[in-house]
């Protein structure tokens, strides 16, 4: 499955819901809002971030994405949540 994460690392109830559909073998693509709450996951997927046009982040350490490989991530693998 894939997650779309624009969660911020206060919305717990949130957080514990897509924490209850995760599997190991997921992947995440996290927006730049959801980059804060990426470094408090402990994740064994892919993680992906996705490219913002207008607004430049620190390295994460993830791979940067733009929309439309996001597109062709959710054509392949299916299955997709978003959090926001």
């Amino acid at each position: 499955m894939l997650h779309l994460i624009g969660l911020k690392p206060d919305d717990r109830a949130s957080i514990d819901s897509f924490l209850t559909l995760y599997q190991p073998d997921d992947i995440c693509v996290f927006t730049d809002a959801g980059l804060m709450l990426a470094s408090t996951l402990k994740l064994t997927g892919k993680a992906y971030l996705l490219a913002h046009p207008h607004i430049v982040v620190s390295d994460s350490g993830f791979e940067q994405i733009d929309h439309t490989a996001l597109l062709e991530l959710v054509a392949r693998h299916g299955p997709a949540t978003s959090w926001y």
